[in-house]
This record gives structure tokens, C-alpha cells and sequence, in this order.
């Protein structure tokens, strides 16, 4: 059984019931749950096969989460629009990256990000881009600019030395990592994150199938936006069953 978080007083609800009906029809057992600490607790304790965050308030489900498995961080899971595989998109949460520790926690994130691509493979290869506030010829065009670039160049350095994997940074160049098939897009920080998610798939309607966790604790849950449309809460529980 999957759970479905649902707040009824969210404009959205109407979206859930649409996925949560076509998922029934499908045979996939879902239920729908009000309260976030019924959610959380059933999927920590491994009682059911996986949980949505839906329509449930950030502000309630977050905190709880962190509080039963610490420290973690979201990457969404999108459809590039122009190969139409999946990528992921990290970090998304807006406080995910701390400013005092931003190096340390792209770091920390990326390791996250491969582990679960070893126990869970859903690339054939991985291929990491590293996104900062301007392509490298911009150094020198402002402090906060030249921070950016110095410390994507820094993950860079970081990853290679200790991974087998494809890495690059070259700037701010979203659209060339996207055309040319990297399937793992780093952002600045959790903000740019949030921004580069809305913009693609709340304005622009790529497809999607949520955010997953990424921390110590491995964990079947998805966190999805309030402001999501039916087909990327029925296409969470959907990617969650390949996980199995």
C-alpha cells in the first residue's frame, strides 16, 4: 500500500482525488491520509510501501521527517525536454544549503546522489552538472558571481579526485547540460533549485514525478509541490513502484 497525503483544504485536493482514482484503477493500492505524522510514521517504519506528500503543508511534514531521519536533501525527478529521459534537479528545498557550509553540503549531496544511484540504478550513466551564478569567462564580474564559480569549481575537484564519474561545470549553462544528456543538474543552492523546478515544470509543464530524499537513512518517500497537477502525484507512486 501507498500512502497519499491529501490537506482537503488546499485548492489541490480536486488533483489528488484525480490521481488517486486512476491509480486504483489501475489495481495500485493507495490510501489517503490528513495527517502528516500518520504519513511519516508509516513509511519510517516500514509499514507500508512508500509516501507522498501531496497536498499536506511543507511546514508540517519537513520537520517531522527530519526529526525521525535527520539531515536530507530533495532532488527532483523530471523529464528532460529535450531526450525525454529522466534527470534529477538538486537541491530543491529552499533551506537545503547552508550559506556558512554551502561547499560541505554540494559535497555532502552529490555523495547522496550516487549512493542512490548504486542501490537504486536508474541511469545507465552518470553524467553531473554543476550550475553556478555565471559561465566561467563572467569571473570577475562580482564577488558573489566569483564565489559561485569558485565553489562549483571546488565540488569539481572534490568529486573528481575521489569518483570515477563525469562531472563539469560550466556555469550557468542549464540548456547545454540538458541537450547534451547530463541526468543529475546541481544548483547553486536550494532557492535556484526551487526556481529552475517551478519555472520547468510548474510553468512550462515538464513532466515530473516528484522529489526524492536523499540522506543516511534510505527512505521510500516523495515530496511533491502543493501546486502540483493530478499527473505528477499518480507519476510519484508510479516511479516509487520501480523502486521496489
Amino acid at each position: 500500500m501507498y500512502l497519499l497525503g491529501i490537506d482537503y483544504r488546499n485548492r489541490n485536493s480536486g488533483e489528488i482525488l484525480k490521481a488517486y482514482k486512476k491509480l486504483l484503477g489501475e489495481g495500485i493500492e493507495v490510501k489517503l491520509v490528513e495527517d502528516p505524522k500518520e504519513l511519516v510514521d508509516a513509511v519510517v517504519r516500514g509499514e507500508v510501501s512508500g509516501g507522498i506528500r501531496g497536498t499536506l503543508p511543507s511546514s508540517e511534514v519537513i520537520p517531522y521527517l527530519r526529526k525521525h531521519i535527520g539531515r536530507f536533501y530533495r532532488a527532483s525527478v523530471l523529464r528532460n525536454p529535450f531526450n525525454r529521459e529522466y534527470f534529477l534537479l538538486t537541491p530543491v528545498g529552499i533551506d537545503e544549503i547552508d550559506e556558512d557550509n554551502s561547499l560541505r553540503d554540494k559535497i555532502a549531496i552529490i555523495e547522496y546522489v550516487l549512493k542512490f544511484l548504486r542501490d537504486t540504478p536508474i541511469f545507465k550513466d552518470v553524467k553531473i552538472g554543476v550550475l553556478s551564478g555565471g559561465r566561467p569567462s563572467d569571473y570577475g564580474r562580482g564577488e558573489r558571481i566569483d564565489r559561485s564559480i569558485d565553489e562549483a569549481v571546488n565540488v569539481v575537484r572534490y568529486i573528481s579526485r575521489r569518483y570515477n564519474i563525469h562531472i563539469e561545470h560550466r556555469g550557468i549553462v542549464l540548456e547545454e547540460y540538458l541537450k547534451e544528456g547530463f541526468n543529475v543538474i546541481l544548483a547553486p543552492d536550494g532557492i535556484s533549485g526551487n526556481l529552475i523546478f517551478r519555472s520547468l515544470a510548474l510553468v512550462c509543464g515538464v513532466e515530473g514525478c516528484g522529489a526524492l530524499l536523499l540522506g543516511r537513512k534510505k527512505i521510500k518517500f516523495i515530496d511533491t509541490s502543493r501546486s502540483s497537477s493530478w499527473d505528477r502525484y499518480y507519476n510519484s507512486i508510479k516511479f516509487l513502484k520501480t523502486l521496489e
